[in-house]
């Protein structure tokens, strides 16, 4: 993996091989990629190449060494559907929305929790805890039990 952690506030960076929550400034932290070093393997033409059907394919800026080790549920490859143009949206001729309600938890927090949970059992965890009003604790739930 080319990536680090920073500190969202101040910059700092963390190891990426050992389990974290939030900075010493008491804030999240930020996952940064070696985009550069990732130009000539990470392509259109090799992820359309691909047969795994999730936001898998795109491994390469995902926290995973090996995307067979990925805690999946077939989350991503959701639909993009175009917005008929009236109303708010007359004048855009072409507007779309990502339907994330086809992802197995039925909402956009199963592409989160799936990377989440991966990345937590790469690591060693055997518990997981969040805060969440619903949908977030859904999906760790279901991505838990996964892994």
């Amino acid at each position: 993996m080319h990536n680090r952690l920073v500190c969202s506030a101040t910059g700092q960076e963390y190891p990426v091989d050992r389990l974290l929550n939030l900075s010493d400034a008491g804030k999240p932290l930020l996952a940064r990629y070696d985009l550069a070093s990732l130009k000539d393997q990470f392509t259109v033409e090799s992820v359309w190449q691909r047969t795994v059907r999730s936001m898998w394919r795109f491994q390469e800026v995902l926290p995973v060494d090996d995307a067979a080790d990925a805690v999946s549920l077939g989350e991503g490859c959701t639909p993009l559907l175009k917005c008929r143009q009236a109303g708010p949206f007359a004048d855009f001729s072409s507007l779309y929305v990502k339907d994330e309600s086809f992802n197995p938890t039925g909402s956009f927090k199963a592409r989160g929790m799936s990377a989440a949970i991966t990345r937590a059992k790469a690591l060693g965890a055997s518990v997981v805890a969040l805060p969440s009003a619903g949908n977030a604790a859904g999906a760790a739930t279901y991505y838990a039990a996964a892994a």
